[in-house]
């Protein structure tokens, strides 16, 4: 199992020119983001159809 003081050695020791790819990629990881997933709705022939369920829960 690797470490955070092992990975900061690493990091340490590495040339001054792969610094950038090394920054590059650590912001890719953890800059991904998940899609909104639509709402099954189902018809229940009332009040609640075609309403934004979430827009209504934050109100």
């Amino acid at each position: 199992m690797i470490t955070k003081a092992r990975i900061k050695r690493k990091i340490d020791r590495m040339p001054n020119e792969f610094l950038d790819k090394v920054y590059n990629y650590i912001n890719n990881l953890t800059s991904s983001k998940k899609g909104m997933r639509k709402i099954h709705t189902y018809k229940l022939k009332g009040q609640f159809d075609d309403v934004n369920i979430r827009a209504k829960a934050y109100e």
